[in-house]
């Protein structure tokens, strides 16, 4: 009784989100409302996209003498590392979480690429009391979009992930970031999310 009752509060959540949704797009149409209010109120109401791109910026020949080196916790191995600040914000409003794949092994490491982004990327939320993964980068619809990139022994990659919607809201939530290299899961350090109360309260339902 109790699995159909949170069933049941999940649609009609999903309902109601989707009603004030499909009227803030009537509104749009109409010109009363900007662009960028649209996606504002629609994240208040509870929209929540469950995919996200990792964007590949730069690699780069790792620099012992550099502030972003000596800040890493550890110095060997295969390091994914998201920096103090790593919040990045664009002129046009658009946000994304910083995050450095650092190679401090002595062999060459193969990444899993699609196009401008590297694949097998997860975003989890800490959520009643359990990791859950709320976004995930999803296949390409050309195969030939994936490739394989090679990071040298001593070299590292800059990577900017989309967390727009996680950014605006005033909740403090857990979130992490997830990496499959091969068959190892790289994992970065817990960071935080900032949610409206109506997508907290979505994504509970969901993973109830």
């Amino acid at each position: 009784m109790k699995q159909l009752y949170a069933i049941f509060l999940f649609c009609f959540a999903s309902l109601a989100a989707f009603a004030q949704t499909d009227s803030l797009d009537l509104k749009l149409e109409r010109g009363e409302i900007t662009g960028e209010e649209w996606y504002i109120l629609k994240l208040q109401a509870g929209e929540f996209s469950e995919d996200f791109s990792a964007w590949v910026k730069y690699v780069d020949q790792v620099d012992i003498n550099s502030a972003l080196y000596k800040s890493l916790k550890n110095k060997t191995g295969l390091i994914f590392h998201i920096p103090a600040k790593y919040q990045v914000i664009k002129p046009n409003g658009n946000r994304y979480i910083q995050i450095y794949l650092f190679n401090l092994t002595d062999s060459i490491v193969s990444l899993p690429r699609m196009d401008a982004t590297i694949d097998q990327v997860e975003s989890e939320l800490y959520l009643n009391r359990n990791w859950v993964k709320v976004k995930e980068v999803m296949p390409a619809t050309c195969g030939n979009s994936y490739w394989t990139q090679n990071l040298e022994p001593n070299e590292y990659l800059s990577i900017q992930i989309e967390n727009y919607d996680m950014a605006l809201g005033k909740v403090k939530v857990r979130q992490k970031i997830k990496l499959k290299v091969g068959n190892q899961i790289l994992e970065s350090r817990v960071v935080k999310a900032f949610l409206f109360p109506n997508q907290l309260n979505f994504l509970r339902q969901k993973f109830n």
